[in-house]
């Protein structure tokens, strides 16, 4: 790329981000697309939106497949859950709601293989926080409750979404 040409992308850029936000009248308008950053383990993407002024959807979607000589293991989990914010569309706001969601996970290292799918439910707590009008970071703690071979723990969970 030439320099003309990387100055010419940068001024359209610096001229079209304000519009973006400009378009944007409250934190959280419109759709959020992101991913888990905490815990690492299987890429997560996310997605959310709002359903009102105090709701949300969201709806995330994991696949991590690992395959090496000796251990070949795939883990496959979706989600939706529902948010009720508890203020309105401030810079930072704090949730509660629930999940339903399945995981599914296999593995096979040449003498046993394990294959566990699971259904269940999970209540969070958390806030998001916006760093600009496009940019929010959301953390949680859950509460979970699978049926299959039952689980019943407890999570964290930092996340980044960028509104578009």
């Amino acid at each position: 790329m030439t320099r003309r040409s990387l100055v010419l992308a940068t001024a359209l850029a610096l001229i079209a981000l304000p519009s973006l936000a400009a378009a944007q009248h409250s934190y959280g308008d419109g759709f959020g697309i992101g991913g888990v950053l905490l815990p690492s383990g299987s890429p997560t993407l996310l997605g959310i939106t709002r359903i009102g002024d105090s709701l949300g959807l969201e709806l995330s979607i994991g696949l991590d497949i690992q395959d090496d000589d000796d251990l070949s293991s795939t883990d496959i989990a979706a989600a939706v859950g529902v948010k009720k914010y508890l203020t309105d569309q401030k810079q930072f706001q704090p949730f509660l709601g629930g999940r339903f969601g399945f995981h599914h996970h296999s593995r096979d290292n040449g003498h046993n293989d394990v294959d566990d799918t699971k259904f269940g439910v999970t209540a969070i707590l958390g806030g998001e926080y916006f760093v600009t009008r496009e940019l929010s970071f959301e953390g949680e703690l859950n509460f979970n409750l699978y049926f299959g071979s039952i689980v019943i723990g407890t999570g964290t969970r930092l996340a980044a979404f960028f509104y578009l």
